[in-house]
């Protein structure tokens, strides 16, 4: 899957989460993209079995499209997490960093990345 079809999935997920419904022009204008290169991403999760999707009709996840989301979600956590609490990243830069790198490691470095936040995050608790 390709960052950016992550990102649909993910803005997906996050308006079903959200809004209870998940629309081509919700998605479209969240994303600041046309609808149809929406229409294009939703055919390509459609075919990968993460979303239903019938032209003109909410959107729908599926089983497997909510596991993948939820992963990606946890990554935006953890890299929000990373540059607001521990390298103190400027507010304004948080958000489209954390866009950038949680698109760009491997499950391995994700587990990595999650035990040292939750190793400093104890340390520094009990200091």
């Amino acid at each position: 899957m390709t960052d950016s079809l992550e990102e649909y999935l993910y803005t997906i997920y996050y308006l079903i989460k959200m809004n209870g419904i998940a629309r081509v022009t919700d998605i479209a204008n969240s994303m600041e993209v046309t609808k149809a290169s929406t229409n294009k991403a939703l055919n390509l999760l459609k075919d990968q079995g993460l979303i239903n999707y019938e032209k003109y009709r909410n959107i729908t996840i599926t089983n497997n499209g909510i596991v993948r989301a939820k992963y990606i979600e946890r990554r935006h956590e953890l890299f929000r997490k990373f540059l607001k609490d521990i390298i103190k990243t400027d507010e304004k830069l948080v958000e489209s960093e954390t866009e950038k790198l949680a698109h760009c490691i491997s499950c391995h470095t994700a587990a990595k990345l999650e035990k040292f936040i939750e190793n400093y995050m104890e340390s520094e608790k009990n200091s």
